[in-house]
């Protein structure tokens, strides 16, 4: 099973512009790594098991992969990442983050709709490029996306992960990295974007006061 993978980012910056964002989702191949199963590389990538099985008709026993073995990962029409379990896991995650917030005795943070935006276009990029980093190849840094769609912000911050299952286990695994806990509970940033796709995590942070 690929092991969970955590990042963050944080800066200070004062930054206006505007723009749009944009997101998609594609197909992809895996390949089978030690110690996978076919329910974990859907779990991990966010797609059913039955979804997973049918884009791979070559693979005869289920149970039986090898190491090595090329995996093809469903088209985002056939995955279980659609745009409701997208929703449904960032508002989660959002919720847990204010959870978290309010037993340190701060403020809420407040959902943006645009922030979460681009938060998609991170994650999805993250998967379609097959890579794990703060530095888009695409884009460049989480700040230069956010100067890029037009937010003012005095503070900024990213979370980004890979590999977790749940929004209660992702949200573990930042609370237990001390770089991933400081973003989320960071007095000085009041609003969230949230996003999940294909087993890609990200959280972006900004925050307009002094």
């Amino acid at each position: 099973m690929k092991k969970p993978l955590l990042a963050t980012a944080a800066s200070i910056a004062a930054l206006v512009m505007f723009g749009t964002s944009a997101y998609a989702s594609t197909s992809a191949t895996y390949v089978v790594r030690p110690n996978d199963t076919l329910w974990q590389i859907a779990h991990s990538h966010g797609v059913s098991l039955s979804s997973l099985i049918q884009a791979n008709p070559q693979i005869q026993n289920p149970n039986s992969i090898w190491v090595g073995e090329k995996i093809q990962l469903p088209a985002s029409g056939q995955t279980s990442s659609s745009p409701s379990i997208q929703q449904q896991y960032a508002t989660e995650v959002a919720n847990l983050v204010n959870q978290a917030r309010a037993k340190a005795g701060l403020k809420p943070l407040t959902v943006s709709a645009k922030l979460s935006a681009l938060a998609m276009q991170k994650a999805s990029d993250m998967y379609q490029n097959h890579y794990f980093s703060h530095i888009s190849p695409t884009y460049g840094s989480p700040f230069d996306m956010m100067q890029k769609e037009g937010f003012s912000f005095t503070y900024a911050g990213e979370n980004i992960a890979e590999g977790q299952t749940s929004p209660q286990q992702v949200m573990q695994d930042w609370m237990n990295s001390p770089g991933h806990r400081a973003n989320i509970l960071n007095a000085h940033f009041d609003t969230i974007g949230v996003a999940y796709d294909h087993g890609v995590w990200v959280q972006e942070f900004i925050g307009h006061g002094q």
